[in-house]
């Protein structure tokens, strides 16, 4: 039986500060990547923003049911090291990108790009879908952010629109979810949000490693 090691243990180090912070209000602000902070040595903060969050109640739970989600399949379909290499690989991305763009925020979620560039270059349906639905709704928060009811509707029309690639796997083309992880990435670096550039990391990460040993690739059924 298939043990999701490596999930549950990123899960549990990231839940526990996570939920921690709205019980221990100076918690986020102490460990939240703060350019400024880090550029005068608080290096560390480029680690602990990756387990607390600033997006409230509700942005922490989709954080934490997205890792749930995309790192059983992750973990599954590219065992616990190929899995640590993504999740690194979009983390280190995202938090370079936020550092030298002079952006401060806090979250896991450039990690989890990670996970999605290994999804999305992976052998089965379901895994390319999850990592292009991901892709879609790393971005799909902004229309929101801007305000406004038509940012609102926006918003949830990309992340519908994004849940058709998983719901409707079987019957669409097998490089439309690469297709649409591209689009997704390029209009997000262009709009220097750091979930593109975390993306990108997550993609770039997930060519090399199946360069390097492709044989080492889990073939899981196009579920």
């Amino acid at each position: 039986m298939f043990k999701p090691y490596a999930t549950a243990v990123v899960f549990v180090l990231t839940a526990v500060p996570s939920l921690l912070q709205f019980a221990v209000p100076n918690l986020e602000p102490a460990l939240m990547r703060e350019p400024a902070a880090i550029a005068d040595g608080e290096w560390w903060r480029l680690v602990t923003s990756l387990v607390v969050q600033d997006g409230g109640v509700f942005g922490t739970l989709i954080n934490l049911a997205f890792l749930a989600v995309l790192g059983y399949v992750a973990e599954r379909a590219l065992g616990p090291a190929r899995w640590l290499l993504l999740y690194l690989g979009g983390a280190a991305a995202g938090e370079a990108a936020g550092y030298l763009l002079g952006q401060p925020g806090a979250g896991n979620s450039v990690a989890l790009c990670g996970l999605a560039g290994g999804l999305v270059l992976a052998a089965g349906r379901l895994e390319r879908s999850l990592g292009a639905f991901y892709a879609v709704v790393s971005g799909a928060w902004l229309p929101a952010a801007a305000g406004g009811t038509w940012g609102l509707i926006v918003t949830i029309v990309l992340a519908a629109g994004g849940f058709q690639l998983v719901v409707h796997r079987e019957r669409l083309p097998g490089w439309l979810p690469v297709t649409v992880f591209g689009v997704a990435t390029a209009v997000l670096v262009a709009l220097r949000d750091l979930h593109g550039f975390a993306l990108l990391g997550g993609i770039i990460v997930a060519w090399i490693a199946n360069a390097a040993s492709p044989t080492t690739l889990r073939r899981t059924s196009p579920a």
